[in-house]
């Protein structure tokens, strides 16, 4: 029977590899010049113009150490995904720099799991700046309902990327998808998602914070991500919303070979305050 921990803990410590810690004095050098690589960036994105984001982007992430492996070529993904929801699956606090230089891409920031800390604004509009993607507040109703009727317009094509978990998990399960935005009306692209890490330093461990948490995955020598869309779905008539968004949840975890269990965020939240406290749970 599948628990609650199982898909939050880690089999391992958050650092597991006693390599991490002699790379770590050169890990920190590489966290400060990546640091200012970034900074340069963001300089050059306000001097320059927008296009020019783009086609920097890929060149930026391949300084910070962030490999992309996609399942199909760009050109074919983006030419498939104006105007549709992309439903994936949240593997770490990076995962918005994977897929930014495909089609025209609008993010839905935030979790239900915590509230928005003081550094999220500075480090999404930063993102914005070399990026050129957009991002919108997960709490933003009113923001992503004008973007989608932009849409039933044909005013616009972009791509809505949804973490339709709503928080983070450890790789060995999905937490059940929140429908509210897969039920609009518009194509669902399914979107699996992997990352890998090196030096036993686990991507995203449930007690630490997220800054702390992206912090350390920039200072690893590279980080890996797999990237696989898979076919676009649509909700059938009447189909209720929650079982279309159990629908694409369970092809994501089939291509990735992991359980699409019924935990949601609260439950996720309930444990984590729970282990918080020195509470015995399971």
């Amino acid at each position: 029977m599948l628990h609650i921990s199982d898909i939050c803990d880690n089999n391992s410590p958050e650092i597991a590899n006693p390599l991490f810690w002699f790379y770590c004095p050169f890990g920190i050098v590489v966290l400060v010049i990546r640091l200012f690589i970034i900074a340069s960036f963001v300089f050059f994105s306000v001097v320059t113009p927008p296009e020019w984001r783009r086609v920097s982007f890929p060149v930026l992430r391949w300084l910070l150490g962030i490999r992309v492996g996609l399942n199909r070529t760009k050109r074919a993904i983006g030419q498939e995904i104006g105007r549709t929801v992309v439903a994936v699956n949240h593997v770490s606090v990076i995962d918005y720099w994977v897929t930014p230089e495909i089609g025209h891409p609008v993010v839905v920031s935030g979790t239900a799991l915590r509230r928005e800390n003081r550094l999220d604004p500075i480090i999404f509009k930063t993102m914005e700046l070399v990026s050129g993607v957009r991002f919108l507040p997960a709490r933003d109703a009113r923001g992503i309902a004008a973007l989608l009727e932009r849409w039933r317009l044909k005013k616009e094509a972009t791509t809505l990327y949804v973490p339709a978990e709503m928080t983070i998990n450890n790789g060995r399960g999905l937490f059940r998808f929140n429908p509210t935005l897969l039920s609009r009306g518009f194509p669902v692209v399914p979107m699996a998602l992997t990352i890998t890490t090196c030096l036993g330093l686990v991507p995203h461990p449930l007690m630490s914070g997220g800054l702390a948490t992206m912090l350390r995955l920039l200072m690893l020598p590279r980080v890996r991500f797999a990237v696989a869309y898979l076919p676009a779905q649509h909700r059938a008539p009447g189909e209720a919303p929650q079982h279309f968004a159990d629908r694409i949840q369970r092809m994501i975890a089939d291509h990735l070979g992991i359980p699409a269990t019924a935990f949601t965020v609260e439950d996720k939240r309930l444990y984590r305050n729970a282990k918080s406290s020195g509470a015995r749970v399971s």
